[in-house]
């Protein structure tokens, strides 16, 4: 009889875990049935395949706009590189500029106003430089002679030789 009570209660414990399976399959099944029922039609569906290809589209469209957008971002940012660039090599032009017209004013300012300064210089330069051309004159004169005085003797020993 022990056995009898011993298999009675493992029949009694399978059909309880069978039980509970079964009713969480019915339940699960309940749900089912409930959800499927709150699924869309089929015009519903026919109309959300349309919205999506719509959106589809336009997200196409929104992308490419977004990619042409950036290259055109891309070349603004690369013309302004190039205007900044252009600025800095502007400012150095113009500095180098300020800098030449600043030397030409000094220069009109100290060398071109001295004329009567740079006046004596020249007349006293050229006053040397006369002076200078009357030594080599007379110092000509005298290789002259010299160079003829040696060219006879030269010529004379020449004959003496032959």
């Amino acid at each position: 009889m022990v056995e009898f009570e011993e298999e009675k209660q493992g029949y009694e414990k399978e059909i309880s875990i069978k039980t509970k399976i079964i009713a969480a399959l019915l339940e699960y099944m309940s749900k089912k049935i409930k959800q499927s029922d709150k699924l869309p039609s089929q015009a519903d569906v026919h109309d959300m395949k349309k919205d999506l290809k719509f959106k589809e589209r336009q997200l196409n469209d929104a992308e490419q706009t977004a990619a042409k957008l950036q290259v055109e971002v891309d070349t603004r940012t690369s013309d302004l590189q190039k205007i900044k660039n252009l600025e800095s090599r502007i400012e150095n032009e113009l500095s180098q500029v300020t800098e030449g017209i600043n030397k030409m004013e000094d220069d009109i300012a100290n060398k071109y106003t001295r004329s009567d300064q740079v006046t004596e210089d020249f007349e006293n330069e050229k006053e040397r430089l006369i002076v200078i051309k009357k030594m080599v004159v007379k110092y000509k004169t005298g290789l002259s002679k010299q160079v003829t005085y040696h060219s006879m003797k030269h010529d004379t020993k020449k004959n003496q030789l032959m």
